[in-house]
């Protein structure tokens, strides 16, 4: 997990806080295999592997307990969590585009040409990344694509929304669907070509049209084998 603070957050999300950051690095690295499942998350090893002290990893790894990325034992610690049955990615998505599809018929009236510039550039750096095929390509996608959904939840103004949004991991979810499924499944290319279409109905102020191709979006995964 060495230098994941600098590596593997580098300026994808941009996180404020230590906590923040110790969030990410950790994340990174369940999704990119470097902490496979099962796997023991000890904390003074991270803590002293980034310089700091217990009770900013501690803090880290409750966060992660919400995204069900790590699950504790009582007098054991932390461990890297199994990957979701596909009962249990079946009913995220359904909340998750209850959720989504709400906040964003929310906003849709406040939405600015910034929100729109700000998908285009996300859904640009999406697509560099899908078509470069790096090593570390799920990672920063994953990145990506959760700050673009951020974007779209955000569009209502209401931190209420945004922060729950993100308490209850709907964001953090997007990292476990990257665990279930490779590349090849997710299909990169096809969700940037939604992402398009979403974009420029927002652009072009069709919400019916916008709304109805992220419900699509959402559901995507649940028609892979």
């Amino acid at each position: 997990m060495g230098d994941l603070l600098t590596k593997k957050t580098s300026k994808l999300l941009e996180p404020d806080s230590l906590v923040d950051k110790l969030v990410a690095a950790i994340r990174d690295s369940i999704i990119a295999g470097d902490l496979e499942a099962g796997a023991h998350i000890g904390i003074k090893k991270i803590a002293d592997e980034y310089g700091v002290s217990m009770i900013p990893v501690r803090e880290a790894l409750a966060r992660l307990l919400a995204s069900r990325l790590v699950r504790a034992e009582a007098n054991r610690g932390y461990f890297v969590a199994s990957k979701p049955s596909r009962s249990d990615f079946f009913e995220f998505v359904e909340a998750r585009e209850l959720f989504e599809t709400s906040a964003v018929a929310r906003g849709f009236e406040k939405a600015t040409p910034e929100h729109v510039r700000k998908l285009r550039k996300l859904n640009e750096k999406m697509r560099k990344v899908a078509k470069a095929g790096r090593a570390n390509m799920m990672v920063e996608w994953s990145n990506l694509n959760a700050e673009f959904h951020s974007v779209l939840v955000g569009m209502a103004g209401n931190a209420y929304l945004s922060e729950l949004y993100a308490d209850l991991s709907f964001g953090n979810m997007h990292f476990q669907l990257v665990r279930n499924y490779p590349a090849e499944i997710i299909g990169l290319d096809l969700l940037v070509a939604q992402h398009e279409v979403m974009i420029d109905a927002l652009e072009n102020a069709d919400q019916s049209r916008l709304l109805s191709c992220l419900s699509n979006h959402i559901r995507n995964l649940t028609k892979a084998d």
